[in-house]
């Protein structure tokens, strides 16, 4: 279905549930209630994630709801935030994501007062425009950023108004070791547990494991919520393990890569043109590897880091999103909207180990589905290269072993989380199988092998091992 053409479907197409709504509605909402529908790609008549969603909310049920980072939230909670009385509010990370959104409400014909915004960027006559159309019940859906929520006059604003239900974005930023919890940390301390009673909460995440879904309501205080999973595709991606001995093995490894296994010298440019992004430990590394690459004779090569400012990594974002041939070096700087465009070719290298599996499966299928639209729409290939050696893992431990701000129990936690990575690594099942069953809680007996990584590639080629299978693992155990 043609996403640039306008749809329009007949009521009668919407669940029942929904309809109900229809008697309370005026002329005007009536005409909302219809454009609104313009914001699926396909009607909710059929068992869909987003009329799952709406039945949720129609209920007044929390939701957790993991989608693909490529498709839009905005599209999936825009129609229940025009249905029945009150206000729906929605906190973005920023006030860039709001842009954003806002941007779908525009095509949709939609101005204020009926979608507005307070995220701390507008003159004191303006927001107090907003705060009036608020309390005349005219907002239907009101868009903030975790800074300005903890406000008292945000806050003040919430006690009067009637909320229908609040929508959180990128709720898996509440889970620590993920970037940006520091900012959500504080808005669920100083804003939510400021409420005397919480609205109905609709949480839109990244596609995570079940297990983090329990742990995201424990967090949030969520006695009952109801789940909503988008699986993970495997065919638009390419995974690749290479386990080395030496850092110089590694870097030799990835200029080969990206310069298509030149011959003695420096290059000066991508073999295949593409949008590269290197994930490395920590800012001194990102800016070594940088600095090499560089006088290695890459020319597009962009370092980024969360000790450089916002604007700072804004622009190389920005840089990474328009630019066909690009490097980027980031070390803990929020990537997860690095979404090249469809002909630059994509590739994610991991320089360092991730924290975790969580980790690597939230990269590895969050760059994947940049343009899936709820399952439906065009799919490229995202290959992804990780580089392992058995000192980037023990310099991993190190560096949490003399980090002070650990208890004991977090400690021994985030050092189980990096054994269970280099696990995965040493295994033999197929990387994206493995990764699979992982977020379904299944075994990998119930999910098929992916057949383009590089365990796949090695049962394929029928290449016999050199060694016993216990000698093997002994020696993967020694060296890596």
């Amino acid at each position: 279905m043609d996403s640039d053409r306008p749809q329009v479907f007949m009521v009668g197409m919407i669940p029942r549930k929904i309809r109900r709504f229809e008697v309370l509605l005026s002329l005007g909402e009536y005409v909302i209630l219809v454009s609104m529908v313009n914001f699926f790609k396909h009607a909710p008549v059929r068992d869909t994630y987003p009329k799952r969603f709406l039945e949720a909310v129609a209920n007044r049920r929390n939701v957790i709801a993991g989608f693909p980072l490529g498709c839009p939230a905005v599209s999936i909670y825009a129609f229940a935030s025009m249905l029945g009385g009150g206000l729906v509010v929605s906190v973005c990370p920023s006030a860039r994501h709001i842009r954003r959104n806002l941007d779908y409400f525009k095509a949709a014909g939609f101005k204020f007062p009926d979608v507005a915004f307070l995220d701390g960027t507008q003159m004191p006559h303006e927001e107090r425009s907003v705060a009036q159309e608020v309390n005349h019940n005219r907002v239907r859906l009101l868009y903030t950023t975790p800074e300005r929520f903890t406000s008292l006059t945000f806050l003040e604003i919430l006690v009067h108004a009637q909320v229908h239900f609040m929508v959180i974005e990128e709720a898996d930023r509440f889970l620590p070791m993920t970037p940006g919890h520091a900012l959500y940390q504080r808005f669920q301390q100083e804003g939510l547990s400021q409420l005397r009673r919480l609205p109905p909460l609709a949480l839109m995440a990244p596609p995570l494991p079940s297990s983090r879904f329990r742990e995201l309501s424990e967090r949030l205080g969520l006695e009952e919520y109801y789940a909503i999973q988008c699986p993970p595709l495997i065919e638009p991606v390419e995974l690749q393990v290479r386990r080395l001995m030496t850092e110089h093995q590694k870097f030799t490894l990835l200029a080969d890569t990206l310069a298509g296994s030149p011959g003695p010298g420096k290059v000066g440019s991508l073999a295949t043109p593409g949008a590269v992004l290197i994930q490395a430990a920590y800012p001194a590394q990102a800016e070594k590897l940088g600095a090499s690459l560089l006088d290695y004779g890459f020319e597009s090569v962009w370092i980024t880091h969360f000790k450089k400012t916002a604007r700072e990594q804004a622009h190389v974002l920005d840089v990474a999103n328009t630019r066909l041939n690009v490097i980027v070096v980031n070390a803990g700087s929020d990537m997860r909207y690095w979404l090249p465009p469809v002909e630059a070719n994509p590739r994610l290298v991991f320089w360092s180990p991730p924290a975790s599996v969580d980790e690597l499966f939230m990269q590895v299928f969050r760059q994947s589905q940049q343009t899936l639209q709820l399952g439906y729409g065009e799919q490229h290939l995202m290959k992804g290269l990780i580089l392992y050696t058995k000192e980037d893992f023990e310099a991993a431990i190190r560096r949490l072993q003399a980090n002070k701000n650990l208890d004991d129990d977090e400690l021994h936690e985030k050092i189980r989380l990096l054994r269970h990575y280099r696990r995965w690594v040493l295994s033999e099942d197929c990387r994206l199988q493995s990764l699979t069953a992982y977020y379904q809680s299944a075994s990998t007996v119930e999910v098929p092998p992916c057949g383009k990584c590089d365990r796949c590639l090695e049962k394929r080629s029928g290449r016999k091992k050199k060694y016993p299978p216990l000698v093997d693992k002994l020696l993967q155990r020694w060296f890596y």
